[in-house]
C-alpha cells in the first residue's frame, strides 16, 4: 500500500531526528524500523547501533552503520523499535516478524524506547487485529500450543511459504495465539510466561516514552492516552 509506505516513512523520518553521533543505539525489527535505517544512513550518523534481529543487521551492515553488541554492564541511550498493534495505554503487540524475543531484550535496556509505526497499528485493544506471537521450543510445540489455547480460541504454528515452520532468529517456533480482544494484556502475558515451553511472548507492558505515529498529513507523537484516542479520531 503506496500511502502506508509513506506513512511509515513519516514516522521514521522522525525517529532518526533523536538519534545524536554520541549515542549508543538499539534497533528493533520491522518494515518502519528498516526505514530508520534508511535514513539514518541518509543523516551520516556516527552513533553506533546493536540489532535485535539478524534482518536488520544484515541492512545496517549492508549500508555501514556502525554495529555492535550488547554486552555485559552496557545500557542502551535508546532504543527504536515498532509494533504491530498499540493500544491506548501504549501497552504493545509485536512479533509479527518473529523478533520479539531479543526485542524485548534491546527494549528493556535503553534509557528512551521509542515505537515507530504508521496509524493503522493504532487500536483500542490489543489483538483486534493480530494474533499473539508466542515463541516456544521446539521440543513437544504441539503439546505447548495445546497449553496456551486455554487462554485464547485457537493457536496455529507460524509457517513459512514452502509450509515449513517458521524457525526464530533463536532456533525456536512461534505458536501464533488467536484472542478475543484483550481485556488485561498483562495477566494475559504472564500467563503465557508461566506456561512450559514458552520462551516469550508478544505482548509488552511497559510503557514506551513515545510512540511516533506516520499518517497521511505527517507524524504526530503520542505519549497519552488522550492523545492515542484523539489521533484516533482525527484519522477516521
Amino acid at each position: 500500500m503506496p500511502g502506508q509506505e509513506e506513512w511509515k516513512r513519516n514516522s521514521a523520518r522522525e525517529a532518526a531526528k533523536l538519534v545524536r553521533n554520541d549515542m549508543l543505539v538499539g534497533l528493533g525489527s520491522g518494515t518502519t524500523v528498516a526505514k530508520v535505517v534508511k535514513e539514518l544512513v541518509e543523516k551520516g550518523t556516527k552513533a553506533r547501533f546493536v540489532t535485535a534481529s539478524i534482518a536488520t543487521q544484515k541492512l545496517a551492515d549492508r549500508l555501514d552503520l556502525n554495529l555492535t553488541t550488547l554486552e555485559k554492564g552496557t545500557g542502551l541511550d535508546l532504543t527504536i523499535d515498532g509494533a504491530d498493534e498499540i493500544d491506548p495505554n501504549l501497552r504493545l503487540l509485536k512479533g509479527g516478524g518473529g523478533a520479539h524475543t531479543r526485542e524485548r531484550i534491546v527494549t528493556g535496556a535503553a534509557e528512551e524506547l521509542v515505537i515507530v509505526a504508521d496509524s493503522t497499528k493504532l487500536v483500542e485493544k490489543l489483538g483486534e487485529k493480530n494474533p499473539v506471537p508466542v515463541e516456544v521450543i521446539p521440543f513437544a510445540y504441539e503439546y505447548v500450543a495445546g497449553l496456551i489455547e486455554e487462554y485464547g480460541k485457537r493457536s496455529e504454528l507460524r509457517r513459512t511459504e514452502t509450509g515449513n515452520p517458521y524457525v526464530t532468529d533463536n532456533g525456536n517456533y512461534i505458536v501464533d495465539l488467536r484472542t478475543d480482544p484483550v481485556n488485561n494484556p498483562e495477566k494475559l502475558r504472564e500467563d503465557l510466561d508461566k506456561t512450559p515451553g514458552t520462551v516469550d511472548n508478544g505482548i509488552f507492558t511497559d510503557k514506551p516514552d513515545k510512540a511516533l505515529i506516520g499518517h497521511e498529513e505527517g507524524c504526530r507523537a503520542v505519549e497519552t492516552k488522550e492523545q492515542h484516542r484523539e489521533l484516533r479520531r482525527a484519522l477516521k
